[in-house]
């Protein structure tokens, strides 16, 4: 029974956040154009930090070259799902060995998976070096893996376009697409922190030096979950695409890192609950600043230009001193009452412990 009981309460968390995203895309079926659209993002941004977090949250390393993957996921899914008539147009350019490319056709189920393959290639390569660094060492080469990946995206014109714009993308990402592949992150990320691997990471996140004298491959289990984290991430890279329909290189850069980053922050690095509940809160809050920025509130005066991005740094210096390690900290969400009843199961059984204790005397 109390291995039944276990397994509920830990069943709640993944529960709760799919409800979560669950509410998200009911507002965006049943909202207006414009909260549809900020729905529609949400759902994506989730998929994001959910991939993300499977890594930061399970070896507390701080990754700012996470874009990177997403990068790879969409300029993917662009060349996989762009008429091949407009290919011919786009990438007249092609290199010998890449022509291929021109006519390749796939459809946009298949192409995310693929996509998400793409990224998972480029993660499997960059894992040794992450593996082997920890603290603002990994932080400073995950940073460099996004500048790299962003020049030669950049540079290689031929086939990316450089700095022009991918157009010509299917729009193929619904608001119930986006959700499915919300449930699956969420599936896949908690399944991994309730795994073997997972569970040793984190033991390493809490005390690395311990962790290597217990004899934990700390490195492994790194790029384990880098790797992981490198598809889910390249899955919400295509479905981006896919729901733009265009984009450039600089949709991939410093300013998506930003705000990622803001995400997972404020809601918590440490905890998969944390990355979901910040991305939904900084999601709206952003939303918010945007309609009052320009006037919605304030009687149709717009007010100074970027006043809403001082304001979302504002709320995130708030939530970084008064509570460092995000809103949720480490904890996951639960059901309230269950840990009501959890503390007063507790203190029952502290209470027939002291009570053993004391009838011999």
């Amino acid at each position: 029974m109390k291995m039944f009981a276990s397994s509920s309460r830990s069943a709640q968390t993944p529960i709760l956040l799919v409800c979560l995203g669950l509410l998200t895309a009911l507002v965006g079926a049943t909202a207006g154009l414009t909260v549809g659209r900020v729905a529609m993002v949400t759902l994506i941004s989730l998929v994001f930090v959910i991939g993300q977090s499977t890594f930061t949250g399970n070896s507390g390393v701080m990754s700012f070259g996470h874009v990177a993957f997403m990068a790879i996921g969409a300029y993917t899914t662009a060349y996989l799902t762009i008429p091949v008539p407009l290919k011919g147009v786009l990438f007249a350019e092609l290199p010998h060995s890449l022509r291929f490319l021109a006519h390749v056709h796939a459809p946009f189920i298949p192409a995310v998976l693929l996509s998400g393959l793409a990224a998972l290639v480029l993660g499997l390569v960059t894992a040794p070096v992450v593996a082997r660094l920890s603290g603002l060492q990994s932080g400073i080469a995950t940073l460099a893996l996004l500048v790299v990946v962003y020049n030669v995206l950049n540079s290689w014109t031929a086939v990316t376009r450089g700095s022009s714009s991918m157009i010509g993308i299917p729009r193929n990402t619904t608001t119930w697409l986006a959700f499915a592949f919300v449930v699956a992150a969420v599936i896949v990320s908690w399944a991994y922190k309730k795994s073997r691997s997972g569970l040793q990471l984190q033991a390493s996140r809490e005390d690395y030096w311990a962790a290597v004298a217990s004899g934990v491959a700390v490195g492994r289990h790194r790029a384990v979950a880098w790797i992981l984290s490198a598809f889910l991430c390249g899955v919400s890279g295509s479905l981006y695409a896919g729901f733009l329909m265009s984009f450039n290189v600089n949709a991939f850069f410093l300013s998506a890192t930003f705000a990622f980053t803001v995400m997972i922050v404020i809601g918590g690095y440490l905890s998969l609950s944390g990355a979901v509940v910040g991305a939904v809160a900084v999601s709206v809050l952003q939303e918010f600043l945007r309609r009052l920025q320009d006037g919605e509130f304030t009687g149709g005066s717009a007010l100074p230009a970027g006043l809403a991005d001082l304001l979302l740094a504002a709320v995130l210096l708030i939530v970084l001193i008064k509570a460092p390690l995000g809103l949720m900290g480490v904890r996951e969400l639960r059901l309230p009452g269950r840990r009501r009843s959890q503390r007063a199961e507790a203190a029952k059984g502290a209470a027939g412990a002291e009570g053993e204790v004391r009838a011999p005397v």
